[in-house]
């Protein structure tokens, strides 16, 4: 939720959108920032507006809004004032918020505070993986199960070392990485291409362009690592990853596909190199993204919940219109996003192979 972060995102997915930027001050100190968007989706002949955190949904990431505990009651009731009252929303939605930030209990008092504007607050519910980082390797590898770890120490460029001149390198430098975005852009393809799918890039509209103007931006701050691992001279695992305060943002990784090297278990591999990486710069955790992954589990990853949470304004005509446009969208989340595109569409040709449709995007509130 940075400024050079959202400002990207606007520029790329902000169109059509309304922009609210909210900053609570109390004696000049600054105790709160949210950036809002407004907008209004349509189906047919009825309008639903919706009030979204910047940045959310394209693509899905976990939020933690920069809020004092002390006045996030207060902020979510002028919030809703704003945004219900004066504004005209018909609908707030804010999240995936990690649970660590304790945000339920304060937004249930603030609908409490304005049952005049607010109705039904309900939570869509996931999870997201955190790694904490020990001071050292060998405390990371410790914490692992015997099995893990002695298979960690096994393929952790061991056997790499072997066989081939491996080396480990760090891009950071914006001269070099943006040319060595496009280099791991091909390769994440070509990963999922391989199993018939389009990869991150494939999937959301604009997801190339949208990334490389990241790396640019956030690049020239010093905040973009590409932790690569280097065989030959064949950059065979490749992880995309964000610097910011006290952790690495883990964005994507890439690997290569070919047999010979199947058995130097490059995903596990390119991880653990990604996390003695983050130990060696002295962060305290490696953000692992949204949704459950085994592997990342074994790894030594924290689950914890997130929480979409959707206030809705007072009025029965508001509820009902509300209840259409939720019929819809889980009618579109069968019809089109599971049967459509994620078990038909993969099965045809890679010429047929299109992003996630916008319409689609738009009701995933």
């Amino acid at each position: 939720m940075t400024f050079d972060w959202c400002r990207i995102w606007w520029q790329f997915y902000g169109e059509r959108k309304a922009l609210r930027l909210f900053v609570w001050r109390v004696n000049e100190r600054i105790v709160g920032l949210l950036p809002i968007y407004i907008e209004t989706v349509r189906l047919g002949l009825l309008r639903l507006k919706v009030a979204r955190l910047v940045g959310a949904n394209i693509p899905p990431k976990v939020f933690d809004p920069p809020l004092d505990p002390a006045f996030t009651e207060t902020i979510f009731e002028q919030l809703f004032k704003r945004l219900l009252a004066e504004d005209g929303c018909d609908l707030v939605s804010l999240g995936p918020i990690s649970e660590r930030l304790n945000l339920a209990e304060p937004l249930q008092r603030a609908c409490k505070l304005r049952h005049d504007l607010t109705r039904n607050l309900e939570s869509l519910r996931g999870v997201h993986s955190v790694f904490e980082l020990p001071a050292n390797m060998e405390a990371y590898y410790g914490a692992l199960s015997k099995n893990e770890r002695k298979n960690r120490r096994k393929y952790e460029l061991r056997l790499l070392k072997k066989e081939y001149e491996t080396r480990v390198e760090v891009i950071t430098e914006l001269s070099k990485a943006e040319s060595e975005f496009e280099c791991f852009a091909q390769q994440h393809a070509a990963q999922w291409a391989a199993e018939g799918k389009t990869g991150h890039f494939g999937a959301w509209p604009k997801a190339l362009e949208f990334n490389r103007a990241l790396v640019r931006a956030q690049a020239a701050l010093n905040r973009v690592r590409f932790v690569r691992i280097v065989a030959n001279e064949e950059v065979i695992a490749n992880q995309y990853t964000y610097a910011f305060g006290d952790r690495y943002y883990w964005e994507l990784p890439a690997r290569a596909i070919a047999p010979k090297w199947d058995r130097f278990s490059l995903g596990p591999t390119g991880l653990v190199t990604l996390i003695e990486r983050g130990i060696e710069e002295g962060k305290r955790y490696l953000e692992g993204g949204l949704a459950h992954y085994d592997y990342k589990i074994r790894l030594g990853a924290r689950e914890y919940g997130t929480f979409t949470f959707r206030v809705r304004r007072c009025g029965a005509q508001v509820g009902l219109k509300l209840a259409i446009f939720i019929l819809f969208r889980k009618a579109m989340e069968f019809g089109y996003h599971k049967l459509w595109y994620r078990r038909i569409a993969p099965r045809l040709p890679p010429a047929f192979w299109r992003p996630q449709w916008r319409l689609w995007l738009q009701f995933d509130f």
